[in-house]
């Protein structure tokens, strides 16, 4: 049995799914208001898929990702290391979503900072790097 399919095909999985949940923080940070009537039931529902979901969904991006270089030697390719560097990024940029999020549960008239509004974006800018670094490999 080809065990790597299999972790490439869940690994597949566990990206779109982390993604998409950090596009879904960004959008809402870009459009939430803070301290209207509405943001707690938003919270509410971000703080109930961001955690088991997208947070869950980036430890198997993490794990499923590493197994797939170690099984395949790739640990030494330049672009692999650009990858992971942005992966990295995106990873943090989860934890500071995730951070808003709590925050603004326990005071709900906080702003949510400039850069996070403008997450989406940026989740996607990165995504596309790293699939122009995943499909053709420049280095």
């Amino acid at each position: 049995m080809d065990y790597y399919s299999w972790i490439k095909a869940a690994h597949l999985l566990a990206v779109m799914v982390f993604i998409g949940g950090l596009i879904l923080n960004g959008f809402l940070l870009l459009y939430l208001q803070p301290g209207s009537p509405q943001s707690d039931r938003i919270l509410s529902a971000a703080k109930w898929w961001n955690g088991p979901i997208t947070g869950t969904a980036l430890g198997l991006v993490w794990v499923l990702g590493l197994t797939l270089a170690y099984m395949g030697g790739l640990f030494a390719e330049t672009w692999l290391s650009i990858k992971m560097v942005l992966v990295l990024i995106l990873s943090g940029m989860h934890g500071a979503q995730s951070g808003v999020f709590r925050r603004m549960q326990q005071s709900p008239d906080r702003p949510i900072p400039a850069l996070l509004r403008k997450s989406a974006v940026i989740t996607i800018f990165f995504v596309t790097i790293i699939v122009i670094l995943v499909a053709i490999k420049p280095f």
